[in-house]
């Protein structure tokens, strides 16, 4: 049955980002023609800028995605009731207090990064920015506590329906309000989707009283002491974006940021079809964690190899579609935003690659190598954006990012072989070699084709032959890899065993 509920969060998860990604993709498209890119800037600045106080969080909702898998897993619901209701106070509290406290200093940044003539602008947008993060924080809480139950698949559906409501919003008080008509949009969405979220994790656990009233000590100090560390990991993630996008703003302009937004969103939303179908193992492991510890490992390595045979073809078929891309998002082929697409593509490709050890240690609550890897990234990011800004301008800054983010990841999964024992040669599995050379080949030919023909051909039928050659070169070994028919007899077997199932039923 657990195995069966996984597949289908993994499914949901990976449905939620195709879904998600087309709705992004039409609604950037759509801000980009209605309010433009600097003002695209803009937004995504004060969002990067205000996320900063998440530092309050205190890794709270980190917490409860393991604590309400692991006293689910022991049948004791009251104590998962009071894990939700003494995160929702906490948190409440106090990210409204920092919130209030923090509002003068973020001012202050965003006069320090965003130009002149656009910082009233900022400054009008910034109240609704934070309190949609107030609200987006809480709601936050309540999905936390549906993913720990291992029912991933209901959030899934609740961030479909979120992203398509914000899209309409958008759509609706964008042209009248121009960048703060996006600021009422989302205020209005983050609500919906806050009582939405409670009102879900109510039907799964109906111990939780209609208000969240009961705050207790002795779960406080168990969820803060797993948190702390996990702060630290969501503190220097958080602080990724908004160095980056600030010194794109200085070294580059708020035109470099709009395109390093947009380019970093393809990416983040390929990159999501892998990374959210591998995160429903936080929850299993944390509940084997408790019941059959053993079994951890082979998890491990069957989602490192799966994640290696999806990963590489997938991220090869962005890099070579990233013009294409932005001939058809964008409306011309844009410098700036296919050389960011090209470098985040590699820098999260060789992220990705820590994901099962990443979420692993998430589900056993051994954070120390999480932790080190993003504090690591972090200095990195600010050091070597700085240095290489300096020279080379917003490029410089992408380059810098792309660097921390490789050498910073690698500790996660390099650490992981070592404390388990588990040879390094396995992180280049080797009944994937075919299908690696394949995709480097594609890239090689395509590369060689765009530079000759760049802008000449038609953007259909450019795309139709790009598609054409994968098929050709990367379709075989991709077939015939023994993990494709590893995919399809689990699902095969699952949906045999539903079938049999309903049969009992009837």
């Amino acid at each position: 049955m657990q195995k069966r509920q996984t597949l289908i969060n993994a499914l949901m998860s990976s449905l939620q980002v195709i879904l998600v990604s087309g709705v992004l993709f039409f609604l950037y498209k759509f801000l980009l023609n209605t309010i433009g890119v600097e003002k695209l800037g803009i937004w995504s600045l004060i969002l990067a800028t205000t996320s900063v106080t998440q530092v309050a969080n205190l890794g709270l909702s980190g917490s409860v995605v393991k604590f309400v898998a692991k006293y689910a897993a022991l049948n004791e619901y009251d104590n998962v009731s009071r894990i939700i209701q003494t995160t929702i106070i906490s948190l409440g509290l106090i990210i409204g207090i920092v919130l209030l406290a923090g509002y003068p200093l973020i001012k202050w940044i965003l006069g320090f990064v965003v130009p002149a003539n656009s910082l009233s602008l900022a400054l009008n947008i910034l109240p609704y920015a934070l309190f949609s993060l107030w609200l987006n924080t809480i709601a936050g809480v309540f999905q936390s506590g549906i993913d720990g139950f291992q029912k991933i698949y209901i959030r899934n559906s609740l961030m479909i329906c979120g992203s398509i409501f914000f899209a309409l919003l958008c759509t609706i008080f964008a042209p009248k309000y121009g960048l703060i008509g996006l600021a009422y949009a989302q205020i209005i969405n983050n609500t919906g989707i806050l009582i939405t979220s409670w009102i879900l994790i109510k039907r799964i656990l109906p111990v939780l009283p209609i208000i969240p009233c009961a705050w207790n000590k002795t779960i406080f100090k168990e969820i803060i002491n797993y948190g702390i560390n996990f702060q630290i990991i969501s503190i220097s993630t958080m602080l990724y974006d908004p160095i980056t996008k600030a010194l794109l703003s200085k070294f580059g302009g708020l035109s470099m940021v709009g395109y390093y937004e947009m380019a970093n969103k393809v990416i983040q939303q390929v990159r999501a079809l892998i990374v959210s179908a591998n995160q429903v193992l936080v929850p299993a492991i944390a509940d084997l964690n408790e019941k059959s510890p053993e079994k951890i490992k082979i998890i491990y390595m069957k989602s490192y190899k799966l994640l290696f045979y999806l990963t590489i073809p997938l991220f090869t078929l962005l890099i070579v579609f990233i013009p294409n891309i932005s001939k058809i998002w964008i409306g011309y082929y844009e410098k700036t935003f296919i050389i960011f697409g090209i470098l985040l593509t590699i820098g999260w490709l060789l992220n990705i690659f820590a994901g099962p050890a990443y979420f692993a240690n998430l589900g056993t609550g051994k954070l120390r190598y999480n932790v080190v890897s993003h504090i690591i990234i972090g200095l990195l990011n600010a050091g070597l954006g700085f240095l290489l800004g300096m020279f080379y301008g917003g490029i410089g800054v992408i380059i810098g990012w792309v660097i921390s983010l490789s050498i910073g990841s690698s500790i996660i999964y390099i650490s992981y072989h070592i404390i388990e024992d588990i040879p390094l040669k396995e992180l280049f599995p080797s009944e994937s070699k075919r299908l690696f050379l394949s995709c480097m080949l594609f890239v090689l030919i395509i590369t060689i084709i765009q530079t000759m023909l760049f802008n000449r051909v038609n953007i259909v039928i450019s795309s139709l032959a790009l598609l054409f050659l994968f098929l050709i070169i990367v379709f075989y070994p991709f077939w015939h890899h023994p993990m494709r028919r590893q995919i399809t007899g689990l699902i095969s077997n699952e949906l045999i065993n539903k079938s049999a199932d309903l049969k009992v039923k009837i």
